[in-house]
C-alpha cells in the first residue's frame, strides 16, 4: 500500500475508539489554546489587518470571526481566525524535532469553521478529526531531515494538516480525500525569509494554509481531482522539495502513536526558542531572590541555529523597535523577565519596548553559542540554554534549561490553558466576562460529550 493511501486510510478510519485518550485530551488543550491566543491577539495590528482582508473579500455569512463576531464564508473565517491566533506567536508548537510546527492553530480554525457550518458535527467528531490531522501535520513536518534555517523551506507541509481535518469533517470518501490531498499539493508553500525579516507573514501564512486546506477539501467535494501521488510521485513533494527525509518518522506507528500529544504549550508570548532562557532566568530569580537592579550581567548560551534566529542580527535583537522583532529577541524577553518577573502580552506593545529598566538589563545581556550545547543539540531549532547571572554582591548563579515548562515532558494541563485564556482576555479588543470565559472552558472540557458545537460560537464573541 502506497504512503498516500496509508495516510488517507489513517484519516478516514481514526475515531474516538481508536485514538488514545491522551491524544484526545491534548486536542482539547489545542482548541482552548488556539482560542485563547486569538482572543489575546485580537487587538494586534496583524489581527486588524486580517479582519479587514476578510471584510474586503466578503461572501456567504456562514462562520464566525472570533471575538468581533462578523460572519464570513468558512474558508475566509478560517484564514482570519488562524492569522489572529498566530498574531502574538503565543500558540502552542511542536518542538521535538529539528523543524517545529504550529500545528494546532493551523488546524483548529478550519475545524471549528466546518463545525459551525454543519451543526451535526459532534464534539467527539471534532476531537477525533483534530487529533488525527495534527498527527498527520506533525508527522510530515518531523519527517524532513534538513533544517529550514539551512534550506529556507519552512513548514511547506502545513496545508495537509488543514486538508486532513477538513476532509474528515466534510465526511469525504476515500477517492475524494485522495483528490483533496493532491489538490493541497498545489497550495503547499512555506519560506523562512519571513523569520529573517520578522514579517507579518509569520502569522498570515498560517491563515493562508488554513484556508488552503479547507478549500482543497471543498474543491475535491465538488468534483475536482488532483495528482494521486502528491508525496512520493515522480514530481511529488518529497522528490521535488525534500529529498532528505526519514520515512519512519512519517509512517512509524501510524494509527497507534498519535504525536499530537507531543505538542509544547507556550506560557509566554514569544518564540519558543526564547522560552528556555526565560524559564532559566525566572527560576534563578525565584531561587535566589534578586531584582533587576541587582544584576551586573546575564550570559545566555545556546546552539548556533537558535542563536541565529533569536540573537541575530544583533543590531535588531538588542534594539527591537517592533513587536514582531521583540518576540524573536532573546535579550529582550530575558530582560523583561528579569525586570517584571514574567513575560506578558503587554510587554510587546510599542510603548513597552523602550522601558529604560528593560533596556538597561538588555544592554548587560550577552548571547553566545555554547560549544557543548551546539555539539549535542546542534540540529535543533529550539535549543537548551545555559543562563548565568552575575550580581552586584559578587554572587554568580547559573542554570541550564533543556525542557522548559510546556514541553511534553513538563506538560501543561487544561487548567493551565484556562489561566492563559484569562490572561489573554485581559488584552482582547472586546471584553469577555469571567462567566463567559468559564463557559468556554467548561464547553471544551466536556467536548467529547457535546452533540453539537452550536452553543460555542456565541461564546467566542466579546461584548461590544
Amino acid at each position: 500500500m502506497d504512503v498516500t493511501t496509508q495516510m488517507i486510510k489513517h484519516v478516514l478510519n481514526s475515531g474516538s475508539e481508536t485514538i488514545p485518550k491522551k491524544a484526545i485530551e491534548r486536542a482539547k488543550l489545542s482548541i482552548l489554546d488556539t482560542i485563547a491566543c486569538a482572543i489575546g491577539g485580537s487587538n494586534d495590528p496583524i489581527a486588524h489587518s486580517a479582519r479587514q482582508l476578510g471584510a474586503l473579500s466578503g461572501g456567504k455569512p456562514e462562520c464566525t470571526v472570533w471575538i468581533s463576531g462578523e460572519k464570513l464564508p468558512s474558508s475566509l473565517a478560517a484564514l482570519v481566525n488562524a492569522t489572529t491566533a498566530r498574531a502574538l506567536d503565543f500558540d502552542d508548537t511542536y518542538e521535538v524535532g529539528i523543524n517545529g510546527c504550529h500545528a494546532s492553530a493551523y488546524n483548529v480554525p478550519p475545524a471549528l469553521a466546518l463545525a459551525e457550518r454543519d451543526f451535526s458535527i459532534t464534539g467527539g467528531d471534532l476531537l477525533s478529526a483534530l487529533a488525527t490531522a495534527i498527527d498527520v501535520h506533525i508527522r510530515l513536518a518531523r519527517s524532513i531531515t534538513t533544517n529550514a534555517i539551512d534550506t529556507g523551506r519552512d513548514n511547506m507541509v502545513a496545508v495537509w494538516g488543514a486538508t486532513a481535518v477538513s476532509t474528515k469533517l466534510l465526511r469525504l470518501d476515500e477517492e475524494k480525500t485522495r483528490n483533496a490531498f493532491g489538490i493541497a499539493y498545489a497550495h503547499a508553500a512555506g519560506e523562512f525569509q519571513m523569520y529573517e525579516e520578522s514579517a507579518h507573514t509569520v502569522a498570515l501564512q498560517q491563515g493562508l494554509r488554513a484556508r488552503s486546506g479547507l478549500e482543497s477539501a471543498l474543491s475535491a467535494m465538488v468534483g475536482f481531482n488532483g495528482p494521486r501521488e502528491p508525496f512520493f510521485g515522480k514530481y511529488g513533494f518529497y522528490n521535488a522539495f525534500e529529498p532528505a527525509y526519514d520515512l519512519d518518522l512519517l509512517m512509524g506507528k501510524l494509527g497507534d502513536d498519535y504525536v499530537n500529544a507531543s505538542i509544547s504549550f507556550k506560557p509566554w508570548p514569544s518564540c519558543r526558542a526564547t522560552h528556555h532562557g526565560i524559564d532559566g532566568l525566572l527560576k534563578l530569580r525565584a531561587r535566589h531572590n534578586f531584582a533587576a537592579e541587582d544584576i551586573i550581567s546575564i550570559q545566555l548560551g545556546l546552539n548556533q541555529r537558535a542563536e541565529g534566529v533569536v540573537a541575530q542580527p544583533r543590531y535588531q535583537k538588542w534594539n527591537p523597535n517592533d513587536p514582531v522583532l521583540a518576540r524573536f529577541s532573546l535579550p529582550y524577553v530575558v530582560a523583561v523577565a528579569a525586570v517584571r518577573g514574567c513575560v506578558a502580552i503587554s510587554d510587546f506593545r510599542a510603548e513597552a519596548l523602550d522601558d529604560p529598566a528593560v533596556r538597561q538589563v538588555m544592554a548587560a545581556t550577552k548571547v553566545e553559542v555554547d560549544p557543548e550545547i551546539d555539539l549535542t543539540h546542534g540540529r535543533y531549532g529550539n535549543s537548551p540554554t545555559l543562563v548565568k547571572v552575575q550580581l552586584r554582591s559578587g554572587a554568580q548563579y547559573s542554570i541550564r534549561i533543556d525542557k522548559p515548562f510546556g514541553h511534553p515532558e513538563s506538560p501543561a494541563s487544561l487548567d493551565d490553558g484556562m489561566l492563559k485564556l484569562k490572561a489573554c482576555a485581559e488584552m482582547s479588543m472586546r471584553s469577555f466576562s469571567e462567566k463567559q470565559l468559564g463557559l468556554i472552558g467548561e464547553f471544551i472540557d466536556d467536548l467529547d460529550k457535546r452533540p453539537t458545537l452550536a452553543p460555542l460560537f456565541d461564546l467566542l464573541v466579546g461584548a461590544k
